[in-house]
């Protein structure tokens, strides 16, 4: 099936029109690099909260850091469960002013406020109508809204008598207002003229995040190495191809005040040494 969405994606008219992303140069491989210490091999999410630090989780315990972008260095770290350390398959991190939000893949909502080093913190759970099928990876806030948006690397659909179509793939709403996922999707995006601009075989979101300065939201996908820029409507800008070399895993997204866009890569190879990759605007 996924052969065959790849062939008529370059066979529908009009498929071949989504340009590149125009901010930011994606393609370059002079861009400043940054390895991870070793404890944040698995980096999955990045967030910046109110104060301007930058957060960082890994994606099998609720330990979050504080890490320094412009070096890559742990400033600090707390963690999640007042006794035993939070284990869950984490996924994305947003803020909401001094509160901290987390998700893991299936759909359950973490709520915390930041700890002092070493520190162990209590949080709230919020279950969603979501599941495992549906894979969520990324996670932000979005304040036009008062929402967390959910993107899903899975079936985009809750109802799964009445699936939607293979080629979306969905980002929910969860409101803060009634703590409440809207049953709809906020946005589907077309993988599939996606990958008719970057060449690839697919597009599986791993993280989204809102861009301060336009408001316009920025999807990246590990599976498919790309990132796409929309509106806040949804509406596709642009898409970019992530080189490999640079970028082998983009799991977490977060940009900074200044508009500089950070993705951290999972560790690969013997070293399982992660990254961040840090693109600055045009």
């Amino acid at each position: 099936m996924a052969i065959l969405l790849f062939i008529l994606a370059r066979l529908l008219p009009g498929a071949n029109d989504l340009p590149e992303i125009k901010g930011y140069d994606f393609s370059s491989k002079k861009i400043v690099q940054h390895k991870l210490p070793r404890e944040l091999s698995e980096a999955s999410g990045l967030t910046f909260i109110k104060d301007g630090r930058l957060l960082c989780h890994n994606d099998e315990q609720g330990a979050v850091y504080e890490v320094d972008y412009r070096t890559g260095k742990i400033r600090s770290r707390f963690y999640l469960g007042r006794f035993l350390i939070y284990r869950d398959d984490l996924e994305g991190i947003a803020a909401k002013g001094d509160t901290v939000f987390m998700v893991n893949s299936s759909g359950t909502i973490l709520r915390f406020l930041p700890g002092k080093d070493g520190e162990k913190v209590a949080f709230q759970t919020f279950k969603t109508p979501l599941s495992i099928r549906n894979d969520v990876e990324g996670l932000v806030y979005d304040p036009v809204t008062d929402c967390l948006l959910l993107a899903c690397k899975g079936e985009a659909g809750t109802d799964y008598r009445n699936p939607l179509p293979a080629d979306r793939k969905a980002v929910y709403a969860f409101s803060l207002k009634t703590y409440k996922l809207l049953p709809k999707p906020r946005f589907l995006i077309p993988t599939l003229k996606i990958t008719a601009a970057t060449r690839e075989k697919e597009f599986w979101p791993s993280a989204i995040e809102r861009h301060p300065r336009t408001g316009h939201f920025f999807v990246l996908a590990a599976r498919g190495n790309a990132i796409v820029e929309m509106d806040a409507d949804g509406n596709l800008i642009g898409a970019s191809s992530l080189p490999k070399s640079v970028n082998p895993q983009p799991e977490g997204l977060a940009i900074a005040p200044d508009g500089a866009i950070i993705i951290c890569n999972e560790g690969q190879g013997k070293a399982k040494v992660g990254k961040l990759c840090v693109y600055s605007p045009k």
